[in-house]
């Protein structure tokens, strides 16, 4: 599991947070330690743990691209005069993995995050021009989807089944040193290239994540509950504005350190009492300040900083990373977003306390959402192109944009809205036969967004004249997306009743509550689920559609 990093489970050295104290530290009782053996018997009867045989699938594959990228570096280091020899190939690149798979909470689904370390002479365009053609002449390498102006810059791709995201990050030496160590900021002084040091601070974080908590395997198999959890109650979707792995570690650390002498099944239940009383004013943190500060001569980055930061930068949720440059992994939260974390957290604050009372099994609490029986109301957005193959780069696009729907609809006082809750899966690509020109094939791709609304707005508006109307801002959001980028691709979005959404849909959403522990397996990070058991119904009036096309 920590291979590439230089370090072992038993090198993980606890660094306590020293901004805090522990509100207990009680450790567990006979009890407690029954129903923490229930709670994992359940996450292994929910596919929480990955099989022995896949997970062999999964370290050949990441041996795989190893090789592939390590011969590449050696060969495109000859072409620039630069020769490694046996006794200092090793120096040439570093493979490391980092996130879910590098600690060990991964699951059948989850895909791998890998950083490829290389020397100053290996550039970042050599990377994206020859990396990708490498890896589509390897066998069992397909779906190559390259996203090289990403915050941070990746190489995604299937690799024998297993989905992979490659990135590359420079060190300032023309052969990586012997005592590599990428959690020690002496490394990273040199650095001239902020994206480098974004790139590296994916696994800084990971490994600074476990040496912030007392019991790193408690830590970890809480993580594992929260991750799953997450996923199937719908609300582990960074892209849309859920907290992703990152930001629930994060949190899962902070209740690590107020409660460092308790078991998983203690810490589960603490988790949600702590955040369902939160202020989500107030940021969370799991290290000093102080401690994530640039080291001398690094390159300067902006990192977060409530003291220099305007009220109007300030976001719903902020979940602060731990090692320079800070940031906070919940930037994309919305009011709404927040709004439905806080129901869902209430509810399984009432199911883990029903279990550790013993009045209630721990499978209530993973049990799946039903997004589509939520609301009465969704916006439907569609994109559309006449090609398979070129609605990839334009749906996923659209998904990084949804964030900012949501936003306007829930700003928009004419809107009414309580709270717009984006769902954290996409439907589609799907064909649909004489919808195209000329009566050819469209293929289309569907988001959803339910709508709960205000009702005493909805009163405020009528007894205004008004009704309910969404056509500003989702006139708003129409005009800031991109369409000259991609040809031949069109969006429309509009309100649709429950009954009105898709059979197909539907039978893929449901399908997905079966196929694992996050449900159906989509593209990485998306991290597909259903939405909030807490949140109710509405019965407003649907708006009138908003429409832009490509010509």
């Amino acid at each position: 599991l920590w291979r590439g990093t230089g370090k072992t489970m038993s090198e993980i050295v606890y660094r306590p947070n020293s901004d805090v104290e522990p509100l207990s530290e009680n450790g567990p009782e006979n009890a407690d330690q029954v129903r923490n053996d229930k709670l994992i018997e359940e996450l292994r009867g929910m596919g929480a743990f990955e099989d022995p045989e896949k997970n062999v699938v999964r370290e050949n594959a990441l041996d795989k691209v190893e090789h592939i990228v390590f011969e590449w570096v050696k060969e495109l280091s000859d072409r620039k005069g630069i020769e490694f020899t046996d006794a200092t190939k090793r120096k040439a690149c570093k493979v490391v993995p980092f996130g879910s798979y590098c600690m060990g909470v991964h699951s059948s689904d989850s895909d791998i995050d890998v950083l490829c370390i290389v020397p100053l002479h290996i550039d970042r365009g050599d990377f994206f021009a020859e990396v990708p053609a490498l890896l589509g002449q390897a066998d069992g390498i397909e779906k190559i989807h390259c996203v090289p102006d990403a915050f941070v810059p990746v190489i995604k791709f299937e690799c024998d089944g297993v989905d992979v995201d490659l990135s590359m990050a420079r060190m300032p030496d023309t052969e990586l040193p012997d005592d590599l160590d990428i959690c020690l900021d002496d490394h990273i002084k040199g650095i001239k290239d902020p994206k480098d040091l974004t790139c590296l601070n994916g696994p800084r974080v990971t490994l600074e994540i476990l040496h912030r908590v007392p019991n790193v395997d408690s830590f970890l198999m809480l993580l594992r509950c929260l991750k799953l959890w997450a996923r199937r109650r719908g609300i582990y979707s960074n892209i849309v504005g859920f907290p992703g792995g990152v930001a629930w570690a994060i949190m899962g650390v902070k209740v690590c350190q107020l409660y460092p002498n308790m078991i998983p099944s203690q810490l589960l239940e603490k988790f949600f009492f702590l955040y369902k009383n939160w202020n989500f004013g107030n940021a969370i943190l799991t290290t000093p300040l102080d401690e994530c500060k640039a080291p001398p001569g690094a390159v300067f980055m902006q990192s977060w900083d409530p003291q220099r930061m305007p009220p109007n930068q300030w976001r719903p949720m902020s979940v602060i990373t731990p090692t320079y440059p800070a940031a906070n992994s919940t930037f994309n939260s919305s009011h709404s977003t927040l709004w439905v974390i806080q129901q869902e957290i209430a509810a399984a604050h009432t199911l883990a306390q029903a279990f550790n009372g013993g009045k209630g099994p721990i499978s209530a609490l993973f049990e799946p959402c039903d997004f589509f029986k939520l609301y009465s109301n969704y916006v439907q957005v569609q994109v559309c192109s006449a090609v398979e193959e070129g609605l990839k780069g334009w749906y996923s696009y659209i998904e990084s944009q949804l964030r900012k729907l949501v936003e306007k609809l829930e700003m928009d006082h004419s809107a009414g809205l309580k709270a717009a809750h984006p769902c954290t899966r996409h439907f589609g690509p799907h064909a649909e036969a004489g919808t195209g020109p000329g009566g050819s094939e469209r293929w289309l791709v569907l988001f959803y967004i339910g709508l709960k609304f205000d009702n005493e707005a909805v009163k405020q508006l009528k007894e205004a004249g008004q009704s309910v109307n969404l056509t500003g801002p989702v006139a708003e959001f129409l005009q800031i997306i991109d369409t000259d980028s991609y040809d031949s691709n069109d969006i429309s979005v509009k309100v649709v009743k429950r009954k009105m959404i898709p059979s197909w849909v539907r039978d893929g959403y449901y399908a997905g509550h079966s196929a694992g522990p996050a449900g159906a397996t989509q593209k990485r990070k998306l991290e597909e689920a259903g939405a909030g058991r807490s949140a109710s119904t509405a019965d407003a009036d649907t708006p009138e559609t908003a429409k832009r096309a490509k010509d």
